[in-house]
């Protein structure tokens, strides 16, 4: 059987799942304010993401091969 998926959006999705696991789901931890309606992760928790992202990828692309 054959399964066909976005490699980008589900590594994104499992990064940022890992993010809020490492950080016990704390908001205060993984986010900063960019404005009054704009956030983005904090420094530390975008590392922690690109980390997990790039593994993620990288397992997904090998898989498909």
């Amino acid at each position: 059987m054959e399964i066909k998926i976005n490699i980008v959006e589900a590594s994104t999705e499992l990064a940022h799942k890992e993010v809020e696991r490492e950080y016990n789901y704390d908001a205060t931890k993984i986010y900063k304010s960019v404005s009054d309606s704009i956030t983005e992760y904090t420094d530390i928790a975008q590392e922690v993401f690109d980390n997990h992202y790039d593994y993620f990828y990288e397992t997904l692309w090998n898989l498909k091969n």
